[in-house]
C-alpha cells in the first residue's frame, strides 16, 4: 500500500518532500546467492532534521563506479532505533563531474523500496546486520548507466521518517544510525549534522558517537544548524574533545548514535 504523507509546512530551510513507501510491482525474481557489492561505499553524510513532531534520517553512501561494468544492485539497509520508519524513501543522484559527493538539491532518480524482515539471499548487505529487519533497495542497470554517464561517482541517498523520539528527564531525545561494512572493512564516516526544522532554533546541543560492544564512544564532531546559542542547557559535560568522524576508529559492530537536547 503506497503511504503518502501530509507533512505541513517546515521551517526554513525547506526540507524536501516527505519519504514514502511505493506499491509499485517489481519483478525481479532473482534468488541466486548476492555477489559482493562491485564497489568501495563509503559514508558521505548522515542527517538528521529534527522537529518536535517528527524526524528525517538522511544517509547518503558514496558509490563509486569501482569494477561496476553491468547488472543491477540490490542493496539491503537495515533499520535503526527507534524501530521502523513510518515511511522511507530511496534515490540515486550523480556527482558532478570532479566532484566528491552529490549535490544536496539534486533530487535524482527516485528507486524501488522494498521492506524485509532480514536480508534476503539475494540482496547485497550495505548497512546494519543481516538479522535486522530494513528494506531491499532496487537498482537497475539503467539507473546505474545513467548515473555513471557524466561521472564516476553516485550517491544513494536514503530518507527514513521517524516517529519523535521520547525526551529524558534532562530533555534528551536519540537515534541510532546503522553503519556499514565492505567485507571485514567498515565503511568510512564522513560527516555528520544535525538539523532543527522549528520555527524558531529549540535545539539547544547535539552529539555523535559511535555505539556497540566494542565502540570507541568518545564524541564525534558534527555540525548543528541553525548553530545553537551556548548555553549548555540539559548538556552533559563531556571533558574530550570531538574528532572528526573520518578519523575516529571504527569496528564492524559499530552503529551511530546521535542524541540532540531541545528545550521545553
Amino acid at each position: 500500500m503506497s503511504l503518502a504523507l501530509g507533512m505541513g509546512a517546515y521551517a526554513k530551510p525547506p526540507p524536501a518532500r516527505a519519504p514514502q513507501h511505493t506499491n509499485a510491482t517489481w519483478s525481479h525474481t532473482e534468488t541466486r546467492p548476492a555477489q559482493p557489492l562491485p564497489m568501495l561505499p563509503s559514508v558521505a553524510r548522515v542527517r538528521v532534521e529534527a522537529a518536535r513532531d517528527r524526524v528525517i534520517v538522511i544517509e547518503e553512501l558514496n558509490l563509486p563506479r569501482g569494477e561496476w561494468r553491468s547488472g543491477g544492485l540490490d542493496p539491503y539497509v537495515a533499520f535503526g532505533v527507534p524501530g521502523p520508519p513510518i515511511a522511507v524513501d530511496a534515490h540515486l543522484v550523480a556527482a558532478p563531474p570532479d566532484s566528491l559527493e552529490a549535490r544536496a538539491d539534486d533530487p535524482g532518480d527516485t528507486l524501488m523500496v522494498e521492506p524485509a524482515v532480514r536480508r534476503t539471499p539475494g540482496a547485497q548487505l550495505l548497512l546494519g546486520r543481516p538479522q535486522m529487519a530494513g528494506v531491499v533497495i532496487h537498482i537497475r542497470e539503467s539507473d546505474l548507466r545513467r548515473a555513471y554517464a557524466t561521472s564516476d561517482l553516485a550517491s544513494l541517498r536514503l530518507r527514513s521518517l521517524l516517529p519523535p523520539p521520547a525526551a529524558d528527564s534532562r530533555g534528551a531525545r536519540d537515534v541510532v544510525v546503522r553503519l556499514g561494512n565492505a567485507g571485514d572493512l567498515p565503511l568510512t564516516l564522513l560527516r555528520v549534522q544535525v538539523l532543527s526544522v522549528e520555527a524558531r532554533p529549540w535545539i539547544t546541543r547535539a552529539r555523535a558517537t559511535l555505539c556497540g560492544p566494542e565502540a570507541d564512544e568518545r564524541p564525534l564532531s558534527l555540525t548543528l544548524l541553525p548553530k545553537a546559542a551556548a548555553s549548555g542547557q540539559g548538556a552533559e559535560a563531556w571533558s574530550d574533545a570531538p574528532i572528526a568522524p573520518v578519523l575516529s576508529v571504527r569496528h564492524a559492530t559499530d552503529d551511530l548514535c546521535i542524541r540532540w537536547w531541545a528545550t521545553p
